[in-house]
């Protein structure tokens, strides 16, 4: 899926429409895939992939996988942002549905839920998110490497970080080391809903940011805010704790509206950090501890695909392209539709597996369709930044 979730839902009710059980297995299991991904059976019937969002406080359902369900009873329409410079309208869910985890006990409750076309807005397997609230009731830790939600009251081992509980929100304090020997410091939201740690807007005029040369803007697609640009940007270290992971690239948001333009927090820390830890949260405490796991500072994550693609179930989509790539040289630019790949029509192509097993200088021959006009165009996927 490879895109920015980042849900912020300002609706404080949710926080308090549901209800959860935990009967045996002290765990869920979860796929991470960029994303917390966890098989749910919605109705006792009816099976979904929901993303664990911790930038999001409810619960968030498809349209698509509602009406497939059968859930049919809408209230008002509301207006939202996320990540992006625009607005989403949205429809109240007043059913009272029943969740549960595939292969455990646990289950949830809720009386009111949000619709969304998720599916256009994140991809075609995303089916729900559930927020911030699912697991508050006892201390849970996210294991990205065992792939688990472990419920534990144990922290030997762990690292208490200092951290902020506020209306809904989880922030923790980075400290950040640029290239050029600045330092940024301050609270970034926990959004385990982004694959990226992004800096906020105003922060962009750092100095040390504005004036880099190392940086690469690029355009991508935003979620439920729309598109969302800024800039790749390698730093020379983060500071989570007593924690150094060094050679790190971050993201810099240049959003004038959204979650990106709040000046209230200097960003939102992702998976692509966050899964260099076990990280336990304790909402009743309001404390989070972490420990490095194996992956921790093995950054060699290289940002060679200056292009991204987007599967609707329908279509395909460019998601994301980079202004200094082969691909944006060459004309390919953000929602070209995506006709055929390597003359194979996207209809017949996994677009996991495909993007999967893309590497670097791998050469791909996009047939695109822009308006009303379609055009070949042929690149290389260059290596444009490395950690």
């Amino acid at each position: 899926m490879k895109k920015q979730l980042g849900f912020i839902l300002l609706f404080t009710y949710l926080l308090m429409s549901c209800s959860t059980k935990i009967i045996s297995k002290n765990f869920i299991p979860i796929r991470y895939e960029g994303y917390l991904n966890l098989d749910v059976l919605v109705a006792d019937k009816y099976k979904g992939n929901f993303i664990f969002d911790t930038g999001c406080n409810g619960i968030v359902l498809d349209s698509l996988f509602c009406k497939e369900s059968g859930y049919k009873d809408i209230t008002t329409d509301l207006k939202i942002g996320g990540i992006g410079n625009s607005k989403k309208i949205l429809k109240v869910i007043t059913d009272s549905i029943h969740y549960k985890y595939i292969n455990t006990d646990y289950y949830l409750d809720s009386n009111i839920a949000i619709m969304l076309d998720l599916k256009s807005m994140v991809g075609r397997q995303v089916d729900g998110i559930f927020g911030l609230e699912t697991f508050s009731d006892t201390p849970y830790m996210i294991d990205y490497v065992s792939q688990k939600i472990t419920f534990t009251n144990s922290i030997k081992g762990y690292e208490v970080v200092n951290s902020h509980f506020e209306a809904g929100r989880i922030y923790i304090d980075l400290s950040l080391t640029l290239n050029n020997g600045n330092s940024i410091y301050g609270k970034f939201l926990v959004d385990t809903g982004s694959d990226q740690t992004i800096f906020n807007n105003h922060v962009f005029m750092t100095e040390g940011i504005y004036n880099s040369l190392n940086k690469k803007k690029f355009y991508s697609k935003g979620g439920i805010g729309g598109d969302s640009n800024g800039y790749f940007l390698p730093v020379s270290s983060i500071n989570i704790g007593k924690f150094k992971i060094e050679n790190f690239i971050t993201t810099i948001s240049t959003d004038t509206l959204g979650m990106l333009a709040n000046s209230n927090y200097m960003g939102i820390i992702g998976n692509d950090l966050l899964d260099d830890f076990n990280i336990i949260f304790d909402h009743r405490k309001e404390k989070i501890w972490v420990t490095p796991n194996k992956n921790f500072n093995k950054n060699i994550k290289k940002l060679f695909r200056g292009i991204s693609f987007f599967d609707t179930g329908e279509k395909w989509y460019v998601a994301r392209v980079v202004e200094d790539s082969e691909a944006y040289r060459k004309g390919i630019r953000m929602n070209d539709e995506i006709l055929q790949i390597n003359n194979v029509p996207v209809e017949n192509i996994d677009i996991d597996m495909f993007s999967n097993k893309l590497k670097a200088n791998d050469v791909l021959r996009l047939k695109i369709k822009r308006g009303e006009e379609e055009k070949d165009i042929e690149f290389r996927l260059n290596v444009f930044l490395k950690s």
